[in-house]
């Protein structure tokens, strides 16, 4: 039993706030030494905790005691990337315009002294990353870009530092390498604090854990007894009702083509860096593959050409939905039968509509994106908010969601379109234990039920939909 005595951060007051969230804290929780990790669902108030935190010491009516020892606390989540950015971009193909990146700078550049710094290059070495310093940051993967927030925040020797969902985008590798990082921080006597959706997230190595439901917060326990009473839970949430979803009896121009997407001899450079080349990949029709490769391998980029994002593309021999890409396509229509999501888009997605009118606009033509939804469009975004369980944010805005939140929006936008080619990329990271489920599920009847094709990317093999069976590489493991 945790006593209260070894409380760094003690939480004294029965409500904790910041921003429009209140949380319980009638159990009179606290943050101890070593490696705390806060463990709920989506939207149960961790990232809000992780604020208070960081943020809201003398905010709020919030009552907490700090040791003396603590000065210093940094609070890390994947948003922070705006910050390294330097640019304003509205959607998410715009980052891969010429005319925005000319004001995008490499990493050399936004790092400049700190690379000279101990820390960057124990850290840089670590995760791999000593070859990245001449890439532009908009360019970046999720998983380099997630290395590089990281090590950021250690050149800022802090005494506490809080990861949001920290192993989103990180190969098994770097999870490692991660993980070796984080055991050696302990050591030094950092107190590191994780916010996971996935129970089986959280790291042995942890010291103490907090759940937290419907944002009230527990009191922590130690590794051992969570992982009893884990062990308990595991398998309560068998998720196996009836779907209900409505499908769609036609599809576009391009339902009957043979090749989705083709590439020959396709390769991809940033200035003088080759990323890859001499790359072979065809994908016809209903196909399922799972796209593999290490951190910084070229998945996210391959994809930006898949649909139709990137530049890069045109230097290639492409083919989409049968057509050679630049012989006088439409981009929109290419696009109009493509979902895709991918880590990276619900950063740039900027805008103040509720959720049930983002899902609405993801299922038209970009020609009539905003016209007024009808009774049968909005009827159809709530059969799909109801099936992702996400039917209480109809009304909410884009911004004011959970990070998990977000990405389900993002996925039920994909989704309802009922597309000819699915491209997800780590759609399930950030998201709770129940909600990977539901998401697989839908996924393999979608393919099964339309004949859809689907290229998908995850660095946890138990991410993968039962409904892949072919597999590509790209780099080397």
């Amino acid at each position: 039993m945790i006593e209260r005595k070894e409380f760094i951060i003690s939480f004294d007051s029965d409500r904790l706030g910041y921003g429009k969230v209140v949380l319980d804290n009638s159990a009179k929780s606290g943050i101890c030494r070593g490696v705390t990790a806060i463990v709920g669902k989506n939207g149960s108030g961790k990232s809000t905790l992780g604020n208070v935190i960081a943020k809201g010491r003398y905010a709020y009516g919030n009552r907490m005691n700090y040791d003396d020892s603590i000065s210093r606390i940094k609070m890390l989540t994947f948003t922070d990337i705006h910050s390294f950015t330097g640019i304003d971009v509205q959607y998410y193909n715009q980052r891969m315009e010429a005319t925005a990146n000319d004001y995008v700078p490499t990493v050399g550049e936004i790092f400049n002294k700190k690379l000279e710094s101990q820390v960057w290059q124990k850290y840089s070495e670590a995760f791999r990353l000593s070859d990245i310093e001449t890439k532009k940051i908009n360019y970046l993967s999720s998983g380099e870009l997630r290395k590089l927030l990281i090590i950021n925040a250690l050149c800022d020797n802090p005494d506490v530092l809080i990861l949001d969902n920290p192993y989103i985008g990180l190969d098994a590798e770097s999870r490692k390498d991660f993980d070796d990082a984080m055991k050696l921080m302990r050591e030094s006597g950092v107190a590191v604090v994780f916010l996971l959706c996935d129970p089986d997230d959280v790291p042995d190595y942890a010291d103490s854990i907090i759940e937290m439901d419907n944002c009230k917060i527990g009191y922590p326990i130690n590794r051992e007894e969570y992982s009893s009473l884990y062990a308990n839970k595991a398998d309560e949430c068998q998720d196996d009702c009836e779907l209900g979803l409505h499908y769609k009896t036609s599809h576009s121009a391009h339902e009957n083509c043979d090749i989705v997407f083709a590439i020959n001899a396709g390769h991809a450079k940033y200035g003088d860096k080759t990323i890859f080349e001499d790359f072979n990949w065809i994908v016809k029709r209903g196909e399922c593959w799972a796209l593999r490769g290490p951190n910084g391998s070229g998945k996210s980029l391959l994809l930006s050409m898949v649909c139709a994002d990137n530049p890069q593309g045109y230097a290639n021999d492409i083919t989409l939905f049968d057509r050679k890409r630049g012989t006088g396509e439409s981009i929109w229509e290419i696009k109009y039968a493509i979902g895709y999501v991918c880590p990276e888009m619900q950063l740039y997605f900027k805008t103040n509509e509720p959720v049930r009118e983002i899902i609405i606009q993801g299922m038209r033509n970009s020609l009539f994106r905003y016209r007024k939804s009808t009774p049968e469009e909005q009827e159809i975004a709530d059969d799909w908010m109801k099936v992702l369980d996400i039917i209480h944010l109809a009304e909410r805005k884009f911004s004011e969601l959970s990070s998990g939140e977000q990405r389900i929006v993002m996925l039920a936008r994909a989704l309802a379109k009922q597309p000819e080619l699915l491209v997800l990329d780590e759609p399930l990271h950030g998201l709770d234990r129940d909600h990977k489920r539901r998401i697989k599920r839908i996924i393999c009847e979608l393919i099964e039920k339309n004949g859809s094709s689907l290229i998908y990317v995850s660095h946890y093999e138990t991410e993968v939909p039962e409904c892949v069976k072919l597999f590509k590489e790209i780099g080397k493991e």
